[in-house]
């Protein structure tokens, strides 16, 4: 990898993800018309590969996930207006299907505000209401079933071209779009069109293979692939035995019901589980070779019901297919940075001696009453050393393979495998470029928790830490740190300098690094309610200093609102934890309140056992070890 000096990097860094787009697509041997079709015009894509437009979050997102790109390689920045639309989409998520009436409103509600959509949006919309359609058509008889399926059709129609009742292998399809098409094959099913049904899941039961998915996207797929092929064995009386559609009998789908299974386990994601779970409990025990494994299956849904009923989580949901926690709001990140510099909206709105906007103008920017334009903003962040655009990766490169293994060494640390994440970290030293900062960053990072994990002198790791932040962070101790924007990495650095802080005694210093990128968390969620990537190992670090200094009353209430922030997620990677620290938490607060000591039992045995069933599900030996050995003091 060539070197990149720190102008030419200024200069280029806002088209890294279009380049990382464009080089994905050529790989594929993907024209422009087949990766845009039905999102942007084959023009409209050459310029995001070029880096000289703007383009929404939904659109980015989709472009990736039709490659099967997980976009959680990448930190984006979307406008108020994105960011409002996504927040009334995922209201309408959370209704859809356990409360109809609502939902219905919900979706007639945003048409009627937002009279221009995007071809996604409208397909969301839809695919909402043929989901709607489904839970009624009991009663609706046939004429029914005809304006589902029709619905349905025009939902896929909205992006996916001509032909996909054909076949889909030779389409660029995303998950969401997957989803339109799973909805065909239902609709298909009811009006009695089963042949054409089982064809078409089966071709979107294929497709991520056939594709290269990566399995974080494929898991925004299978899942609700398995429950409708459950769904259609089930109720086809042994129709689909035929040897033109071999995956769709009882047998069959109960080893692909497991196969989903486990590969929600494996990525940490509860997306369609609790619905999963229900189907695969359906099957006769004898389909699975293991006597015992419908008793786990059991234990995992009951987790999975307590959890939901705890927090009144709909247990089942629909996903948008997108998610915002590594995303910032445009308006709110010009605020903070403001902000942070001490500058006034006046003198803010110039870009060296010309003038950008107006003041009142960013005044309505800020509180997300405006988009900037992809060039303003550039202007206005570039004058705080922020450089980037509205998607940009986490690491200065150009290379998907290199963001892969950053993130499987992130991986492989979340879960304590402390020696595969240190070779891995030796491989990934040797492919990147530590001239660029956000490199070296990461590099610091990642040397400074395998030091501490080996023993390192704990000085030692806090100055390597320190060092990592100011890669990227200028001046950090003359400022008051809470209104930077804390980005994905600079949380996780900040989170542990905290921690340093915290075992080294210094417990001030420490509260001023907690408090400081959790007040910055909160801030960049203001418009979202959605907290970014990150937030819970802030809060989990927090709660150790609160437990050090006995400052534990509202500890449980605040573990609370953090574990409802993570089933916002597809990925609840931390939750076993978080439940942990609320059993902990209850145990000692109960000690100082014995007049609530009953009440208090309650939540820690039923946070105890949630957290040792959650380690189970997401293959976290350490934790589980950890709490073997603490149960009979939870579980008398």
């Amino acid at each position: 990898m060539r070197t990149i000096n720190e102008q030419e990097f200024i200069q280029e860094y806002n088209k890294v993800y279009g380049k990382i787009l464009g080089a994905e697509r050529k790989k594929r041997k993907l024209t422009l018309e087949k990766l845009s079709s039905g999102i942007m015009s084959r023009t409209m894509l050459d310029r995001v590969e070029k880096g000289t437009v703007q383009w929404t979050k939904m659109e980015g997102d989709t472009l990736m996930l039709r490659m099967g790109i997980p976009p959680e390689y990448f930190e984006s920045l979307a406008s108020g207006e994105d960011l409002e639309r996504w927040r009334s989409r995922e209201d309408i998520c959370l209704l859809v299907p356990e409360q109809p009436e609502e939902a219905a409103a919900a979706i007639h509600n945003y048409r009627k505000k937002y009279k221009k959509r995007e071809p996604l949006e409208e397909q969301f919309l839809l695919k909402a209401e043929v989901i709607l359609m489904l839970i009624g058509q009991r009663t609706g008889g046939r004429e029914a079933s005809a304006v589902i399926l029709d619905t349905a059709v025009e939902a896929v129609n909205c992006t996916v071209p001509d032909g996909w009742t054909q076949g889909l292998e030779s389409f660029c399809l995303s998950p969401g779009e997957l989803d339109a098409v799973l909805l065909a094959s239902a609709a298909l099913f009811i009006n009695g069109r089963k042949e054409e049904a089982g064809q078409l899941w089966q071709a979107v039961w294929d497709y991520p293979g056939q594709h290269g998915w990566r399995e974080r996207v494929t898991a925004m797929t299978l899942p609700q692939a398995v429950i409708l092929g459950i769904r259609m064995a089930s109720a086809s009386d042994g129709f689909f035995d035929a040897a033109f559609i071999p995956d769709i009998t009882m047998g069959r789908m109960a080893a692909r019901g497991r196969e989903t299974l486990e590969l929600l386990r494996r990525n940490s994601c509860h997306c369609y589980v609790l619905p999963l779970l229900d189907c695969l409990l359906e099957f006769d025990a004898v389909l699975f070779d293991e006597p015992e494994y419908p008793e786990q299956l059991k234990d995992f849904r009951k987790m999975f019901r307590d959890i939901y009923a705890w927090f009144n989580y709909p247990g089942y949901r629909i996903w948008q297919g997108i998610s915002v926690d590594n995303t910032r709001d445009a308006g709110m990140t010009l605020k903070m940075l403001r902000t942070f510099y001490g500058k006034s909206r006046e003198n803010a709105v110039f870009d060296g001696d010309e003038l950008v906007i107006t003041p009142r103008q960013l005044e309505r920017i800020e509180k997300g009453l405006h988009k900037p334009s992809y060039q303003n903003y550039g202007r206005l962040a570039k004058q705080y050393g922020k450089f980037g655009g509205w998607n940009m990766p986490l690491l200065e490169t150009d290379s998907l393979e290199v963001l892969e293994q950053r993130q499987l060494i992130s991986t492989l640390m979340e879960y304590r495998k402390w020696e595969q994440a240190e070779w891995e970290f030796e491989k990934f030293r040797r492919s990147v470029n530590p001239a660029s900062r956000r490199v070296r960053q990461e590099l610091l990072f990642f040397e400074a928790i395998l030091k501490e994990i080996k023993g390192s002198d704990l000085r030692e790791c806090l100055e390597m830490l320190l060092e990592a932040m100011r890669c990227t962070v200028p001046d950090f101790e003359d400022r008051d740190m809470k209104w930077w924007v804390f980005q994905r990495e600079e949380i996780m650095i900040a989170s542990n300098i905290g921690s340093l802080y915290r075992r080294l005694g210094h417990l001030e210093e420490a509260k001023r690094w907690y408090e400081a990128v959790l007040f910055s968390i909160e801030q960049n969620s203001f418009r979202t309610g959605i907290f970014h990537y990150g937030f819970d190992i802030a809060y989990k670090n927090y709660d150790n200093y609160l437990g050090d200094i006995r400052c534990i009353d509202n500890t449980v209430k605040y573990g609370e609102s953090m574990i409802l922030k993570s089933l916002l997620l597809f990925r609840i990677s931390s939750i076993e934890d978080l439940f942990y620290h609320i059993a902990w938490n209850a145990y000692e607060i109960a000690a100082e309140k014995p007049e609530e000591y009953a009440s208090f039992r309650q939540v820690w045995e039923k946070a105890f056992r949630i957290s040792e069933s959650m380690a189970g599900f997401m293959y976290d030996s350490a934790l589980k070890g950890f709490l073997e050995k603490r149960r009979e003091k939870y579980l008398q």
